[in-house]
C-alpha cells in the first residue's frame, strides 16, 4: 500500500543561514580570544569564554524555557559532546596565540572533509560523488591559502589540526542527537561542561582583570560563544552534516578581515584566491542539496 505522507524534508535554508551566522560569531570570538591571550593565560581566557556564555544562556533562555533548559534526553552523549567542544576550544585557543587567524582558520577548514567521511557511517546519511567533489575542491582552496610547500613548519599548527578533529566529532554528535534535544538545552550543557572542566586549572594561572575593557572583552567572548553554538546546534539539527559542514569555509573570510582590522595581518593574493575557491565549493554544495530535495519532492 502506497503512503500519502510526503518524505521528510530537511529545512536546509534555515540550516545554512544558521551555520553562516554561527561562523561569523566564532570569527569574532577567535579575534577576542587572541587579543585577551596576549595579556591573560589561555586557560583563564577559555574559562571566561565558558562562564560568560553560561550566564548569557541563562539570561536569554531561562525566562522562556524554564527548567527545560536543564532537561536532556541523552545526558552521556551531551557530556561527550561538551568535552569535544572544550578540547577543540582549548587546542585552538593555544594555537592562535602563535598563528595568524587566517592560517588557523585555513587549517580548520579540513573539518568538512572529516565530517563528510564519517557522516555515512556515523549518521547513515548518503554522501554522493558531487558532494565529495565539492569538499575536495574546498580542501584544495585551503591548501592554496596555506601553501605548505612554501612555508616553514610551525608545530603549533598541529594544535589546530587536533582541534579540528575534535570539532568534527562535535559536529557529528550535534547532528546525531540534535533532533531529539532542544537547541537551547544542548548549547547550555556544552557551556556547563566547559566551565566545570576548566575550573580546576584556574588557581594555577589566574590573573585578575583590572581594566573595564578587559571585562567587556570577556563578556563579549561569552556572548559570541553562546550565540554561535546555539545556531550551530540549530544548523546540524535541520540538515545533513555533509551539507552544513562546508559552510564553515566562510570562517576564513571572517578570520582574514578581523586579522587585518585587529592585528594588521594582510592576506596576500593567493589567500584571496583560495578563499574564493572555498566559498564557491560551499555554494555548489548548497546547489547540489537543493537539487536533491527537488528530486525527492517529485511524484
Amino acid at each position: 500500500m502506497k503512503s500519502d505522507v510526503p518524505p521528510p524534508v530537511d529545512r536546509t535554508l534555515r540550516a545554512i543561514l544558521s551555520i553562516i551566522f554561527s561562523v561569523l560569531c566564532f570569527s569574532v570570538l577567535n579575534a577576542i580570544s587572541k587579543t585577551l591571550s596576549q595579556t591573560f593565560p589561555v586557560v583563564e581566557v577559555i574559562w571566561g569564554r565558558y562562564i560568560f556564555a553560561f550566564i548569557f544562556m541563562l539570561v536569554l533562555f531561562l525566562p522562556q524555557s524554564g527548567m527545560n533548559l536543564f532537561r536532556w534526553h541523552n545526558v552521556p552523549s551531551q557530556i561527550i559532546r561538551g568535552l569535544l567542544l572544550f578540547f577543540s576550544s582549548f587546542l585552538y585557543f593555544h594555537g592562535i596565540v602563535y598563528l595568524p587567524l587566517a592560517t588557523a582558520a585555513s587549517i580548520s577548514l579540513t573539518s568538512p572533509l572529516v565530517v563528510t567521511a564519517l557522516s555515512s557511517k556515523f549518521l547513515g546519511e548518503p554522501v554522493g560523488p558531487r558532494r565529495w567533489a565539492a569538499c575536495a575542491v574546498g580542501f584544495i582552496g585551503a591548501l592554496i591559502v596555506v601553501r605548505p610547500g612554501h612555508a616553514h613548519f610551525e608545530w603549533h599548527s598541529l594544535l589546530i589540526v587536533a582541534s579540528t578533529l575534535c570539532s568534527s566529532l562535535y559536529q557529528l554528535f550535534s547532528r546525531r542527537y540534535g533532533q531529539t534535544e532542544r537547541p537551547d538545552a544542548s548549547a547550555t550543557m556544552a557551556t556547563i561542561v566547559g566551565t566545570v572542566v576548566a575550573m580546576p586549572l584556574l588557581p594555577f594561572e589566574w590573573v585578575t582583570p583590572t581594566l573595564g575593557w578587559h571585562w567587556a572583552l570577556f563578556v563579549g567572548m561569552g556572548v559570541m560563544a553562546g550565540v554561535g553554538h546555539y545556531f550551530l546546534t540549530i544548523a546540524y539539527s535541520q540538515a545533513p552534516a555533509a551539507v552544513v559542514a562546508p559552510f564553515n569555509y566562510m570562517q576564513l573570510l571572517g578570520a582574514a578581515l578581523l586579522g587585518y582590522l585587529v592585528f594588521q595581518d594582510v592576506p596576500d593574493f593567493w589567500t584571496w584566491i583560495g578563499a574564493g575557491v572555498i566559498v564557491c565549493s560551499g555554494l555548489y554544495l548548497g546547489h547540489v542539496e537543493r537539487q536533491r530535495i527537488k528530486s525527492a519532492l517529485k511524484p
